[in-house]
């Protein structure tokens, strides 16, 4: 019997390993996707393009930036 599981042994190490390789792989396109939203957000406020942006679409006179 023990020749049986030594046998089954590394498969079983291997899909166990495959297993949190999969969720470690959905976690990181997570975490990717939520870091490219927060970058953008983040790019869009520095750039003040989210105020344009939202002054144009309730109808109000555009936002000038002055170039210093």
């Amino acid at each position: 019997m023990s020749l049986l599981s030594d046998f089954l042994a590394p498969r079983k190490r291997l899909l166990r390993q495959a297993r949190e390789i999969r969720q470690l792989k959905k976690e990181l396109d997570a975490l990717q996707a939520r870091n490219a939203s927060m970058s953008e957000g983040m790019r869009r406020c520095i750039n003040c393009e989210y105020r344009i942006d939202f002054k144009n679409r309730q109808g109000q006179a555009p936002v000038k930036i002055s170039n210093p």
